[in-house]
């Protein structure tokens, strides 16, 4: 039976809200329209360019290097940027406060973990921050470690949360007994297994992880599904952009039960939804944040919403680029 463990205490393993009786109704809509919407939009419709983002900015991302998220980080700052990693989401938001970056990049949800709510919660908490941009990377893991490491000397695997549940499969089957320990990154797993002295220890991360460490790549796409993409987003501290571009994101905070007028209305403007999120608002029971993502309007459209809607309270969090696609 596999184990599975905390390293540090900072990283919380949250778990999706769970709908009351009071609200079962409206608890399975948000559950269908989470599961059926993500990552629905057509992908030709998506910027090929992020051309309008200056080359001399400096990027904040989660570190250490080997992430996934410096994988979307140089993929939407093609033209230029300095990378600089940082020990948590918290941090690469902190540097975007503090003026010391521009941006900092943060991955939101992932076709198997689905969100990862403790950096979704971090953006609503913080009232200055505004989406800029979005990259779809497909994710592949896999199991790496030392030179000469077998499977069956492996007692112990490092990674992230969302690799070990995009994992889990392919580790029941291979890797039943091992214990499992969940770190900061899957590029800080790779660290970790790469400063062992002995052949038990491996990590779960991108195969770039296994060329910056000095690892052996033991097995190649563990992940239980082809088509796994993570969602990341690019955000600032500027006032967040009125054009029209490839999406549009907004929270409505308001009761469960008016959840299906907010979504009457969206599809009334003709908006085509890409995500949707709820995050407990922190006030009353019932009272929910609603992270809702849609294609292709600009910040009209929340005036719109918030006009029509008047139970909830509309924050506008921007219009912006897409970049990647989804396979």
């Amino acid at each position: 039976m596999q184990t599975f463990t905390f390293y540090e205490d900072r990283f919380h393993n949250s778990r999706p809200s769970q709908g009351t009786c009071p609200h079962c109704k409206t608890a399975f809509i948000t559950f269908l329209f989470s599961s059926v919407i993500a990552f629905s939009i057509p992908t030709s419709t998506y910027a090929e360019t992020t051309s309008s983002f200056p080359s001399d900015v400096t990027v904040s991302y989660l570190g250490p290097e080997g992430t996934y998220t410096e994988e979307a980080a140089e993929l939407f700052f093609a033209q230029g940027g300095k990378l600089k990693p940082e020990e948590t989401v918290s941090d690469t938001i902190e540097q975007v406060l503090t003026g010391t970056s521009e941006y900092a990049v943060i991955p939101q949800e992932n076709t198997i973990g689905g969100p990862v709510y403790d950096y979704v919660d971090e953006l609503l908490s913080h009232e200055e921050l505004t989406i800029d941009g979005e990259v779809l990377l497909p994710i592949r893991q896999a199991l790496l470690a030392a030179e000469g490491t077998n499977l069956n000397d492996i007692k112990t695997i490092y990674s992230h949360k969302q690799g070990i549940a995009q994992s889990r499969t392919w580790l029941n089957d291979n890797l039943p007994d091992v214990e499992v320990v969940e770190v900061s990154s899957t590029a800080e797993g790779a660290r970790m297994a790469s400063e062992c002295s002995d052949h038990s220890v491996a990590a779960i991360a991108s195969t770039q992880a296994a060329k910056v460490y000095g690892l052996n790549v033991l097995a190649e796409n563990i992940q239980q599904n082809e088509d796994n993409v993570t969602r990341f987003y690019v955000v600032s501290d500027d006032q967040p952009s009125a054009d029209t571009s490839d999406c549009i994101s907004f929270a409505a905070t308001g009761d469960a039960g008016s959840l299906p007028d907010l979504l009457k209305e969206i599809d009334n403007l003709g908006l085509t939804l890409v995500s949707l999120h709820d995050r407990p608002a922190k006030t009353t029971l019932g009272q929910y944040v609603y992270v809702i993502e849609c294609s292709g309007k600009g910040q009209n459209i929340c005036q719109k919403i918030a006009e029509k809607c008047d139970g909830f309270s509309i924050r506008y969090l921007g219009s912006y680029p897409v970049k990647g696609q989804v396979p």
